[in-house]
């Protein structure tokens, strides 16, 4: 961020509560940075549904080989996510940035590591014998659409927002899930 005022530094509370501050941190005013957090981690979910996608087409993919490249890929994700936020806040907002910027904006989006720790929980179990790597793709796939489903409970918005605009919404949210994993079963069957 641009050198000088404290606000500019302070953590995502501070600029939840201040309008500007909250400008400066990439959220829009009055949007709370559990929101933000929900976001990446429907990001992160998303990326892992890809992920498992290609790594389906393996003919025997070990299980540690699937969790470690899930893993690998989720921080790929996020360091990608990070640089972009960066990139458009140096150009947009013309800030000389620092390295504690840098790791602000990083601890901001680690949601998206966190959405592939339960496939990669599940494929860990699969290592340890405790069922096969085919079932561990349809235990991930399914916890994947379930994490979906349940940000969209919890985001949908209360009772001023009209039934069916919350209803399609967490239904938008399972389906672009179910799609990845639609187009998945689709490709092996070709």
């Amino acid at each position: 961020m641009a050198e000088g005022t404290d606000r500019e530094h302070a953590g995502p509370e501070a600029a939840d509560a201040d309008p500007e501050a909250t400008a400066a941190a990439g959220r829009p005013p009055g949007h709370p940075a559990a929101v933000h957090w929900l976001a990446d981690y429907v990001y992160g979910t998303i990326a892992t549904l890809v992920a498992l996608a290609g790594l389906t087409f393996e003919t025997n993919p070990g299980e540690l080989t699937v969790a470690g490249a899930v893993i690998v890929g989720a921080v790929a994700i996020w360091f990608a996510h990070t640089l972009s936020r960066i990139v458009a806040k140096r150009s947009w907002q013309h800030l000389e940035l620092t390295p504690l910027d840098v790791l602000r904006e990083l601890r901001s989006s680690w949601s998206i590591v966190t959405a592939a720790v339960p496939a990669t929980v599940v494929f860990v179990l699969a290592a340890l014998h405790l069922f096969s790597v085919r079932t561990a793709f349809v235990v991930a796939d399914s916890v994947g659409v379930l994490a979906l489903a349940v940000i969209g409970v919890g985001t949908v918005g209360g009772r001023e927002r009209p039934l069916g605009r919350r209803v399609s919404y967490v239904l938008g949210l399972v389906a672009v899930g179910t799609a990845i994993v639609l187009l998945e079963t689709a490709v092996h069957l070709l």
